[in-house]
């Protein structure tokens, strides 16, 4: 039987892991319920690249993430996890305009399917978005 200390220290990993990355993955609570001191170290890594001031602000951070994700664009079922970052990135002030720029620069080197890819999830964020202010005005 686990430990409940040991669930509630879990808990609180993966509702740390949840606050910075937007949202909540299973995954996560796994991850931190079996491996917490890997879960630690990842919110260090986290706290060090994104956290502490840098040369770049959280929202080109973002745009980073969804160059990358982007690129990685081979795993389909990465689309959901590309949409939370797109929608995180324009509630950070990130343009429409912007990402499909930034995805456009990924053309030469990376192929046109990264923007064809990149503006397609950017879209379904989009529209995710309007559903869910519509859902929450109701």
């Amino acid at each position: 039987m686990p430990d409940p200390h040991d669930q509630s220290a879990a808990q609180s990993l993966a509702d740390q892991m949840a606050s910075r990355r937007g949202k909540r993955y299973p995954a996560h609570a796994y991850i931190a319920e079996t491996f917490p001191d890997y879960v630690k170290v990842l919110l260090e890594l986290d706290e060090v690249i994104r956290v502490k001031p840098r040369k770049f602000d959280e929202k080109m951070h973002e745009l980073f993430h969804i160059i990358a994700l982007a690129v990685e664009m081979s795993n389909p079922p990465n689309q959901p996890h590309l949409r939370q970052h797109i929608k995180k990135a324009l509630k950070l002030g990130l343009t429409p305009e912007e990402i499909a720029e930034a995805l456009m620069v990924c053309v030469n080197p990376c192929g046109a399917k990264v923007l064809t890819y990149g503006v397609t999830c950017m879209l379904e964020a989009i529209e995710e978005m309007k559903a869910e202010a519509a859902g929450q005005a109701t």
